[in-house]
Order: C-alpha cells, then structure tokens, then sequence
C-alpha cells in the first residue's frame, strides 16, 4: 500500500484568503424561508398552546387513575369487558354522528345510499355486540359473586 503525500506551500497566506460566496436567488430564498419558519416558531413558542381542563386530565393520567379505581373491585377479565363496553359505546357514538352526516345529504348518489346502508349495518352489528357485551358482564358479575348494579350501571351510562 503506497500512500501519496500532496506537498502544500507552507506559505500561510494561501489559507486565509476565502473566495467570496456566492449568492444566488435560490440560496436567498432558502434564507428568508428560514427566516420566515424560525418567525412563525418564535411567535408560537410566546404564544403557547393552550390545552383544555379535560385533554389536561387525561395527558395527566388522572382519568385513567380514576377509570382504574372505579373497578377495583371487580376482576381483570371483568375490567376488560367494561373496557370493551366503553370502546363500543364509543365507536357506535361515532358511527351515528357518521351516518347523520350522511343522511343529512340533500340529493344522495348511488355511492352515498350504499355506504349509508353499510355503515347502518355496521351500526346494528355493534349494537348486537354491545348488547351481548352486556349480558356477558351481567353473568361475569353474578359467576364472581358481585351484586353490585352500580358497576354495569357506570359502565352503561
């Protein structure tokens, strides 16, 4: 292996002196958009994001504290389920605000009815889902010994 050693003027000089830079229309561009973006940081950073008292107690952790303590006293298998019953009732809340928005069309096409019955049917296999949820729970309960209402109650409300 053979190495090549470049002999350089040892004349200093020769470092200090820089050619100009050059500028072009595209690097000033390039600038006032950095300019622009660190403007529009800088503004957001004083003004701040505000959150609400609810997105709040939920990033906290407080509502998921309060969700856990509100079955303590059931099993964890039990406490999937209302989990579960919540994720249903949730996702057939949606789905009706979904299918209101459809049906609120004034003159549907032929894709809108199509999608309008699907998601009804969507809808009624949710509900169907929702309802079983229930009495899987109401003989989870009764299975464990635990004649407590209040807990199907607070899960269905």
């Amino acid at each position: 292996m053979t190495f090549l050693i470049h002999q350089t003027s040892r004349d200093i000089s020769t470092f200090q002196s820089k050619p100009a830079a050059v500028t072009t229309d595209e690097a000033a561009a390039t600038k006032e958009a950095q300019t622009a973006e660190s403007v529009t940081d800088t503004t957001e950073e004083t003004q701040g994001m505000t959150l609400s008292n609810e997105d709040k107690h939920i990033l906290s952790g407080e509502k998921a504290k309060e969700d856990a303590e509100e079955f303590e006293d059931v099993p964890a298998y039990i406490q999937r389920m209302l989990e579960r019953l919540e994720k249903l009732k949730e996702e057939m809340t949606l789905l009706k605000e979904e299918l209101m928005a459809l049906q609120t069309e004034r003159e549907p096409d032929e894709a809108t009815q199509q999608l309008t019955e699907m998601k009804s049917q969507y809808l009624m296999q949710l509900q169907e889902q929702y309802f079983d949820m229930i009495k899987n729970i109401q003989e989870a309960l009764k299975k464990e010994g635990i004649t407590d209402p209040g807990i199907i109650i607070r899960a269905i409300t």
